[in-house]
């Protein structure tokens, strides 16, 4: 938000007042504010707010508002109102505070708090044109003051949301706030007129009510066209029934027929449950009109369920003129709607020798909000094409991979775009939940990967940093050792809290080390959220390392920068155990570099596969698995450590996976955790034993899948 005037301050807040502010959900429900006082700014949605930007010391709010320092009545000028930035750079300016805040299923929302009669201001204007005050001898003036009292009646009775009487669009009273600019520093262009503003003032306060001059607000629904018949009145309306109206089939009117094209990949977005759209059925209607009137029922059939909804709740979802409509088309044949695997090239060799180059986490792919992508959720059987921007300049990236709220259980799979997508995954899904999983990928030439996904889901890509051949610095894989358990304390740390764990130190870490191979694992978590690892000299990134779930335990692998005392931080969005694991360090005095290939399974233990080892893991059993030569990996004597996702298959009560090399003690530590009935993978980054070995122990009876991504020597 801006004001050209600086006049913002935040509600609750002793600071400000400020030209710019920014407030953003840093994780779910928990919203962040940065400000700035000598410009007005309209930051890139999801961009890092730089130089000149300072974030304030709130306590985890779940809403923000932000008001002006001076009164925005009447007469307030349009440059001391507070404005709203919108994607391409222009700006809406509104009277009375803005709110920002969460819907009732954690989507984002803006909210204008503001006075009955200065919002009638703006409606007015835009559901009637200002001009008609001078028509018809006075008659004019008089049908807008009859618009402002339908609107006043209307605004007030609704009860649209939880969070705000009733919304901005067509689909409630046209409001678009007091005045507009199409860019900052632009001229404002006026929505509110003082012929409209007149009818505001010549009734204000006057309403229709229901019964007697004692009753409820009536809740005056109005339209500018009603296709031929009205709709009846609901109960919130009282008994009014529907009637011919022959005044609406004219020339001048071009509402009276209509029509617009949806995708079937929009309408599966708004109703995820169903899966790909296969097809629409009208399966009620309410008699009065072609084709027998408004529809009243229908059914969307997908290719995993299917939802019966109203004519009403489908209009709103997609945005449609009324419930009054007819379906024709066909659904889209291309249900990946353009996320198609890429064409298929030659193999890949693994690439060259490469070094690390940590950076402050960013985030490139979010399907939810459209962030280096469309707003559409990843279908099952479709690919997903990520761009780093790195084409060129690296050959892996380290990259952090979520599944959100999946429709089934399923699996990721990442890899460099351009090749036969690899019999591997990244991410095991459980449906309805949140699980992110890590890996270091191969970059196709252009500098993309691809991921892959067998059931309908949203998808967070984040970077933690890459690997180049020109650049970076040296890995040193050493033998797991722990680094910082919270169970000692006996109590979790609470939610909001930022744990700094020193990795730099005897036995760990040497001085010199710039970054750090980790397993991080959350413990008993009491909450759905998530924790965060990142350098502790940088602000917290708005990304997550791993997501939690009420009373289960989970791990995830991170490669992190650390600060100038060598250590790292983890913030903890609910309050749970932590702890984490040094798997290997980064520095000018490390020894290997790291070769990056496609995605390869060296071990499938399950019966229809028998690749590496076969038949189940039994509880305690250490297995050694010879990874030497297989599947494009070194010789012994060459390969110092492997990089691989390791996933637990069928577990049938939780338990855990140790990785280490054979031939060395079993660490007293794992790398995977799990939970009765659902499959889970950690990337693992572990040295190799004389003969090229790693060993497994699982501590209950499971089946095991190993997938390697590269190798360090």
């Amino acid at each position: 938000m801006v004001s050209a005037t600086g006049g913002l301050v935040i509600v609750g807040y002793a600071g400000g007042p400020w030209k710019s502010v920014v407030a953003r959900e840093m994780s779910q429900g928990v919203y962040g504010v940065w400000v700035r006082s000598d410009i007005e700014s309209c930051p890139v949605d999801g961009a890092a707010l730089g130089a000149g930007w300072t974030q304030l010391p709130l306590t985890s709010p779940s809403s923000v508002t932000i008001s002006t320092s001076v009164d925005s009545n009447v007469t307030t000028k349009y440059s001391d109102l507070a404005s709203v930035c919108y994607s391409g750079g222009a700006t809406k300016a509104y009277r009375g505070a803005i709110r920002a805040v969460n819907g009732p299923i954690g989507e984002n929302r803006t909210v204008n708090e503001v006075a009955v009669e200065q919002y009638l201001r703006s409606v007015i204007a835009k559901e009637m044109s200002p001009s008609w005050a001078a028509a018809g001898g006075g008659k004019g003036s008089q049908a807008l003051q009859a618009q402002a009292v339908a609107a006043r009646s209307y605004g007030l009775a609704e009860g649209r949301t939880a969070y705000a009487k009733t919304c901005d669009s067509t689909s409630c009273q046209a409001y678009m706030g007091a005045a507009s600019r199409t860019a900052v520093g632009g001229a404002f262009t006026q929505v509110e007129y003082p012929s409209t503003d007149a009818a505001v003032a010549a009734t204000a306060g006057v309403v229709r009510r229901v019964g007697s001059t004692s009753g409820p607000v009536a809740y005056t629904q109005f339209s500018a066209s009603s296709g031929g018949w009205t709709a009846a009145g609901s109960s919130q309306l009282g008994p009014f029934p529907a009637v011919q109206d022959d005044g609406d089939d004219v020339t001048l009117n071009p509402n009276h027929n209509w029509s617009v094209a949806i995708s079937a990949s929009s309408i599966a977005a708004k109703y995820p449950s169903i899966g790909s759209l296969s097809s629409i059925s009208i399966t009620g209607r309410n008699g009065q009109g072609d084709w027998g009137g408004r529809v009243t029922q229908l059914k969307l059939l997908g290719t995993v369920g299917s939802v019966t909804i109203t004519g009403d709740s489908f209009k709103s979802a997609m945005g449609l003129k009324s419930n009054w409509f007819n379906v024709r088309g066909t659904v889209n044949a291309d249900p990946c709607v353009g996320r198609n695997e890429p064409p298929i090239g030659g193999n890949l060799p693994a690439a060259a020798g490469a070094q690390f180059n940590p950076i402050t986490p960013v985030r490139l792919i979010d399907t939810r909000d459209g962030t280096g992508t469309n707003p559409v959720r990843l279908l099952s059987g479709c690919t997903l094409v990520v761009q780093t921007g790195l084409a060129g300049v690296a050959t892996a990236a380290s990259v952090n991979v979520t599944a959100i709220n999946p429709t089934v259980a399923g699996y990721l799979t990442v890899y460099p775009c351009g090749v036969t997508r690899p019999t591997a995954s990244v991410v095991q899904t459980v449906p309805n939940r949140v699980i992110a999983g890590s890996t270091v990928v191969r970059l196709a030439a252009d500098g993309t990967f691809c991921v892959f996904s067998n059931g309908d889901l949203d998808v967070v890509v984040d970077m933690f940093g890459s690997y180049s051949t020109t650049s970076g610095v040296r890995f040193e894989p050493i033998n797991p050792v722990r680094l910082y358990d919270s169970r000692t304390t006996k109590a979790p740390p609470a939610a909001g809290t930022v744990i700094r764990v020193p990795v730099v130190r005897a036995g760990r870490a040497p001085s010199g080390a710039t970054a750090a191979a980790l397993t991080v694992h959350a413990i008993g978590a009491t909450g759905n959220g998530f924790l965060t690892v990142y350098p502790c000299n940088a602000a917290r990134p708005l990304v997550s390392s791993l997501n939690t779930a009420v009373g289960t335990s989970i791990t995830n692998h991170v490669e992190v920068a650390l600060n100038g005392a060598g250590e790292v931080c983890v913030y903890l969005h609910t309050s749970m155990h932590v702890v984490l694991d040094l798997s290997g360090w980064f520095g000018a005095a490390a020894t290997t570099k790291y070769f990056a290939i496609t995605p390869v399974r060296v071990l499938d233990s399950r019966p229809d596969a028998n690749i590496g080892l076969a038949g189940a893991f039994g509880a305690g059993a250490n297995r050694a698995l010879p990874l030497a030569g297989v599947g494009g990996l070194p010789a012994a004597g060459t390969m110092r450590a492997v990089l691989a996702e390791v996933t637990a298959v069928g577990p049938s009560s939780a338990g855990y996976l140790t990785v280490h090399a054979c031939l060395t003690p079993v660490p007293s530590l794992s790398m995977v955790r799990y939970i009765a009935g659902f499959n889970a993978a950690t990337t693992v980054i572990g040295p190799d034993d004389v003969s090229g070995r790693w060993c497994v122990l699982s501590s209950t009876t499971l089946h095991v899948v190993i997938d390697v991504s590269g190798y360090f020597a």
